[in-house]
């Protein structure tokens, strides 16, 4: 988990109530009984050709404008889509209020944020569902389509494959110089522009390239922890420090945080809306920067290479 998000627990009976809020279209009889056998299945297939993925997700963003707060928090659900490569088709906001007084100024403005965003992603949005909470957060119950073919990669990765990240780092000591006020407007708006407001669209495209062998979403325990997973034994991951997409400021702010070398820091760094990582043939690299580059991802870049003979499992050069 990062410091201001949680996945939220709906119960199995809860989520089968709502699902059918989302629309008769994408909420066939199928879905319902796939996730009664199993509510905790991570994809609920109903055909050879059509799976569903279903994930709920609120979150504390670090912004008190109601509307800004409600736009990073569906960025933020819909991530947990794309970056498993389904593509959202539907979803249901969810506010927790922790309690009734709420200002209806707030609760307009971050239904209007969720909105947005999911109108933006051509995500239908089925209405809002209101719940107690110990925090005020929302975010989406929100389900994508998937090809169950798509899942899984026909080869593991190999000593010369490629390592891509998709968007910059930086987002744990962004949220830091915010809290103490630190951060500019424009800082502000880069950080908006090129990580929180962008959900990992290019997902579901990576998945089905050929050459492609890994896609993984940099989350809890950040970059280190996606490269930990990345190749097999035997193997690493070399990357290259000064291709690492950084924020603007974000060397300068872990560095001074931690008052020496800021990239331990930043590639531990748990973001909000983390970016994607590509493990991939080096044929494949220039279609898959293609991809990203299409879909606005300006930051994109071969940070790394899968080396043979590394006794530890990823190493910075």
């Amino acid at each position: 988990m990062t410091p201001s998000s949680t996945i939220f627990p709906l119960a199995a009976a809860e989520l089968q109530a709502l699902l059918p809020r989302l629309g008769s279209r994408w909420v066939g009889p199928e879905l319902l009984q796939s996730l009664a056998r199993n509510p905790e299945a991570r994809v609920h297939p109903v055909s050879e050709q059509l799976a569903f993925k279903v994930v709920q997700r609120c979150c504390q963003p670090p912004f008190e404008e109601p509307f800004l707060f409600g736009q990073v928090a569906a960025a933020h659900a819909l991530n947990g889509l794309y970056a498993r490569g389904a593509r959202p088709v539907a979803a249901l906001a969810l506010l927790t209020l922790p309690e009734p007084d709420i200002p209806s100024r707030m609760l307009v403005g971050m239904e209007a944020g969720l909105s947005a965003c999911c109108q933006l992603a051509e995500v239908e949005l089925g209405g809002i569902h209101v719940m107690p909470g110990p925090t005020l957060s929302c975010g989406l119950l929100a389900l994508g389509q998937l090809n169950p073919r798509n899942m899984e990669h026909g080869s593991p990765p190999s000593a010369g494959d490629r390592v891509i990240l998709g968007k910059p780092l930086g987002d744990a000591c962004y949220r830091a110089a915010l809290a103490r006020g630190l951060l500019h407007a424009h800082d502000v708006r880069e950080w908006l522009d090129s990580a929180l407001l962008q959900p990992n669209c290019s997902g579901p495209a990576l998945d089905c390239l050929d050459g492609v062998h890994q896609v993984l979403a940099v989350e809890e325990g950040g970059l280190a922890a996606v490269l930990d997973q990345v190749g097999r034994p035997g193997m690493g991951v070399r990357l290259e420090r000064g291709a690492l997409p950084l924020l603007h400021r974000a060397a300068a702010l872990a560095g001074e945080a931690a008052g020496g070398d800021p990239y331990p820091a930043l590639l531990a760094d748990s973001p909000l809306n983390g970016p994607l990582v590509v493990v991939c043939h080096p044929d494949t690299v220039t279609e898959a920067l293609a991809i990203f580059l299409q879909q606005g991802f300006g930051h994109a870049a071969v940070v790394g290479e899968v080396v043979a003979g590394q006794e530890e499992v990823w190493r910075l050069a």
